[in-house]
């Protein structure tokens, strides 16, 4: 299973308008999506409902559907797809299937991307996606809470973690992810 290249890269979300006249304009979402694989983190301000997944992506015609294989704080057993229209090269507006929702998101790095899924010795299950300066990793396994990730390469060659599943971890250089 692979996407279309034009869907690979790291998207951020500018809003999500949902049905019942919600909307959310400031949530920092991030969503790698390499040529089989995807990782998504979306973290409030509040910190309150962090959500984060990791796993295959199918694509027939405009539907696009993630199939998280990990997740944090669980995997839902809801259906997450959309309808996509590509806006441009790196513009892309999604509408959920059930119609409860639409989001409208930019390419902040496109190709190459590489990306990697290994099954650890413990058996947590780890992916792993890179897009230019920046690198998501998600660590778990099904049914626990994951790990997830996102650095990006400072100007020093360093990497500052710039959102994680762990609060702690933000903010922090390291040499190597």
């Amino acid at each position: 299973m692979s996407v279309p290249q034009a869907y690979e890269g790291l998207w951020r979300r500018k809003g999500i308008w949902r049905s019942n006249g919600s909307s959310d304009l400031v949530t920092p979402v991030w969503w790698f999506q390499a040529a089989d694989f995807h990782i998504d983190l979306r973290i409030p301000a509040d910190r309150k409902a962090v959500t984060g997944f990791a796993g295959t992506t199918a694509v027939e015609g405009e539907r696009c559907e993630w199939r998280p294989e990990i997740a944090y704080p669980f995997v839902s057993p809801e259906l997450d797809a959309g309808f996509m229209r590509f806006e441009g090269a790196d513009a892309l507006h999604e509408e959920g299937v059930d119609g409860s929702y639409d989001e409208d998101w930019w390419r902040e790095a496109g190709v190459p991307v590489s990306s990697s899924r290994t099954v650890l010795d413990d058996g947590r299950i780890q992916y792993e996606i890179s897009c230019g300066e920046f690198l998501a990793r998600a660590t778990g396994k099904p049914h626990k809470a994951a790990d997830i990730t996102v650095w990006r390469r400072l100007p020093t060659g360093l990497w500052r973690v710039i959102a994680s599943t762990t609060a702690a971890r933000e903010n922090v250089t390291v040499e190597t992810p």
